[in-house]
């Protein structure tokens, strides 16, 4: 994710951390496959405050694709369970699905060291038609996704860190 002018800093500063830097064709193909989230944590830098959305015990899966696509979910464990049609579900129901589950998919290519998702399908319409930026930091079987994105009025900006193991 990245701010409103597309930038997230330097790039020493946004792959702190990266002990392989892979870059280009090299990342892109560690990358391909699927993914098992381990950690989603949000840091508001203006406030100092930190959260976990879903939290510390998440579940997700995301997929990156040889021919160019990816689709990552994720969800808060033992989420409520309601009925499967929607007309005997309550509209709180709804809301409370919506408000414990994330889902996007679309194409997927390298710039550098970062991964750009371009949303074509999304859970959250507000997500529908943009490119999402991650800074990608590899070592081993674990993938750190970065990114930043403002979150108000007065463009302050939320960190995501979003920690993955290979799926074996």
């Amino acid at each position: 994710m990245t701010g409103a002018d597309g930038n997230a800093g330097t790039d020493d500063e946004a792959h702190a951390g990266d002990r392989t830097g892979m870059q280009g064709e090299q990342l892109r193909g560690a990358l391909v496959g699927s993914w098992l989230l381990r950690r989603w944590a949000i840091a508001y830098p203006a406030t100092a405050r930190a959260t976990e959305p879903f939290g510390a015990d998440a579940e997700g899966l995301l997929i990156y694709a040889a021919e160019g696509w990816m689709s990552v979910a994720m969800q808060r464990r033992g989420r409520a369970r309601f009925a499967l049609s929607s007309q005997q579900s309550t509209a709180d129901d709804r809301a409370t699905a919506f408000g414990t589950y994330m889902h996007y998919a679309g194409r997927w290519h390298i710039e550098g060291r970062d991964v750009l998702h371009e949303i074509r399908i999304a859970m959250h319409p507000g997500l529908l038609g943009t490119t999402q930026r991650r800074q990608a930091m590899l070592a081993g079987d674990t993938l750190e996704l970065r990114g930043d994105e403002p979150y108000d009025a007065s463009g302050n900006l939320r960190r995501h860190h979003v920690v993955w193991k290979r799926a074996r």
